[in-house]
C-alpha cells in the first residue's frame, strides 16, 4: 500500500490527486461520502443524484410492468426491498 501525505488548504480543502480521482471515480461536482473510523476517515465517491433518479425511474417502470393491480393491505408484509438497493 502506498501512503500519501497531502496538505490541507486554509479552509480545510484537500486536493485529491488526479490519478486517485480517476481510479476511484471522484468527479467534479459529485458527492463524497465521509465514513468516520476510529483511526481516521474514509472518503468514498457518492452516487450522482441523476444516476439515482434514473435507477428509481427504471425500478418503478419494471415494477409496474410486473403487476398492474395494487397490493391489498398486508399483502407485502413479507417482502423486503433491501436486496434491490445493494
Amino acid at each position: 500500500m502506498v501512503d500519501l501525505k497531502l496538505k490541507l488548504g486554509k479552509k480545510g480543502y484537500l486536493i485529491i490527486p488526479k490519478l486517485l480521482r480517476e481510479k476511484y471515480g471522484f468527479k467534479e461536482g459529485s458527492w463524497v461520502l465521509v465514513e468516520l473510523r476510529e483511526d481516521g476517515i474514509l472518503l468514498k465517491p457518492g452516487k450522482n443524484i441523476d444516476d439515482l433518479k434514473a435507477f428509481f425511474k427504471s425500478h418503478v417502470k419494471r415494477l409496474r410492468s410486473l403487476n398492474t393491480k395494487s397490493p391489498k393491505p398486508g399483502e407485502l408484509r413479507g417482502i423486503s426491498l433491501e436486496e434491490e438497493f445493494e
